[in-house]
């Protein structure tokens, strides 16, 4: 007996055979890869998305069944989890593997299984250092808002949370000269009528299979999936990428595949490795610095009265205050987890505690890097075989130093109690850019303003490895937006 895998995808042999009529060859099927694949099988052109997971799930685990078994969740992220290495440049040896304390996951529709809905766009200061403007990205964010149906800031979808709660909880923070708004959120809220049902958290995998484009065989404006399959290198003649090599997780044998354009979409960190696993540091310096990550702190507030219903509300940032601050529950005590990032579904009306997510700008300095090395890896063959180092600056200093002072005086507004914070070291926000830092010059950055690599015009970067900088905001929507542009 078969399993659904062989209704939705296809064996890495198959499409080694077939090399000749592949368009766009696609490392990576989260939102970068998947939207890519969709506008691009769109136009008419043949696509083949290779993916280092199996297929686990066919949409977010958010609008499963197991939302609501916070015993399960976890389980299912155990499956297709894996252990990274971040670390500062004090405690970086090149002779010994460093310890893995960070998270990543492996599997068809990547981190879109898993991630926690909040979907800001960045604001328009955030834009100053990027070659592109917030003007030119617009149109990209406006397109990405429908494709993923967000919630919050559109009447024809209304906000998740709408009860007079929360209502009243905006008002409080607002009162006390606090901007606070409705969460937009990548979840569907759109009514149900005439047939339409809406469609839970926005995830790869489930658009992916909506898209109606999905083939098991390599066809023009189609789109061909490979999971289980890790691509090793790019092979390049120094003017455009002549192959990609790849295997299964569970076979050694390699393929030489061949397409007439090439696209890394496997998030920042790995698209980032696999440009350095193929040597492509040796065409720009870039290649593998200006990493980042956001600053990260988390807070538990103790409301003085139950609020009686779900709550999410969103802190947004400033020009002069560079983070957010996303409030959601009430929950009995807690402290969550990024492999909790869905439990929130279901938080307890009569619970006291709320959780705060404060994200802050990092800078994505020079010296920030991610390293190959020949330890230890927790992933399917070499995706986990690196590590990221990264210090923190003084201007990271500066933004942690102000989120921990801010908490305090959002405590005060909601009339809640602060119980603790926690500062989690970087990595730990997932919300990575840089590696493949793009440029309005060749000599100035590794990709275009498109995500095509300077020196290899067959060969792009959908995802955030290219960006300059980040805003405050959850990266999600931008990467969508971004990975639009680039297709």
């Amino acid at each position: 007996m078969q399993s659904l895998s062989s209704v939705l995808a296809t064996d890495l042999f198959s499409i080694a055979k077939a090399t000749t009529s592949i368009d766009v060859l696609i490392v990576g099927s989260g939102t970068a890869g998947v939207t890519s694949a969709i506008e691009l099988a769109g136009k008419g052109l043949s696509v083949v998305i290779l993916e280092a997971g199996p297929f686990v799930l066919t949409n977010h685990v958010g609008s499963t069944p197991f939302r609501s078994r916070s015993d399960l969740a976890p389980q299912v992220h155990n499956l297709v989890r894996y252990r990274t290495a971040w670390t500062d440049r004090e405690h970086f040896d090149e002779d010994i593997a460093p310890p893995l304390n960070s998270d990543a996951w492996s599997a068809v529709g990547g981190r879109t299984l898993f991630w926690g809905g909040c979907t800001p766009r960045f604001s328009e200061w955030d834009f100053a250092d990027w070659p592109v403007t917030f003007d030119e990205f617009k149109a990209y964010y406006e397109h990405a808002e429908d494709l993923m149906h967000v919630s919050g800031n559109s009447t024809d979808r209304p906000p998740f949370f709408r009860g007079d709660a929360q209502q009243g909880f905006l008002d409080s923070l607002t009162n006390a000269g606090i901007e606070a708004e409705h969460a937009s959120l990548g979840v569907d809220t759109q009514e149900q009528r005439n047939g339409y049902v809406s469609r839970g958290f926005d995830c790869a995998a489930d658009r992916l299979i909506r898209s109606g484009l999905l083939s098991c065989d390599v066809a023009r404006g189609r789109i061909t999936l490979v999971p289980n399959t890790l691509a090793e290198r790019v092979d390049h003649d120094g003017r455009q990428v002549t192959g990609l090599i790849a295997k299964g997780t569970e076979d050694d044998q390699r393929y030489r595949l061949v397409a007439r354009h090439y696209t890394f979409a496997g998030g920042a960190i790995q698209s980032t490795r696999l440009a350095l696993a193929s040597g492509l540091k040796e065409l720009h310096p870039h290649v593998g610095t200006h990493v980042s990550d956001h600053q990260f702190i988390q807070g538990l507030f103790k409301l003085r009265e139950p609020l009686n219903e779900p709550i999410y509300a969103f802190i947004p940032s400033t020009k002069e205050r560079p983070y957010h601050i996303q409030i959601q529950g009430p929950f009995n005590e807690t402290w969550y987890t990024p492999y909790h990032a869905t439990v929130w579904l279901d938080c307890d009306p009569e619970g006291l505690y709320l959780l705060a997510y404060c994200f802050g700008v990092g800078e994505s300095s020079e010296t920030n890097e991610v390293k190959l090395t020949q330890g230890q890896s927790d992933g399917p063959g070499d995706l986990g075989k690196y590590a990221v180092i990264a210090d923190r600056s003084e201007s990271d200093k500066e933004v942690l130093a102000q989120m921990d002072a801010f908490l305090p005086k959002v405590a005060e507004a909601i009339n809640a109690e602060l119980i603790r914070t926690q500062v989690n070291p970087l990595g730990a926000a997932l919300h990575e850019i840089g590696g493949l830092r793009m440029s309005a010059e060749p000599e100035a950055g590794v990709t275009n303003t498109y995500g095509q690599f300077w020196r290899l015009p067959n060969l792009s970067v959908a995802d955030s490895a290219a960006w300059p900088s980040q805003g405050s905001a959850n990266s999600y929507l931008t990467i969508t937006a971004w990975s639009l542009r680039h297709a």
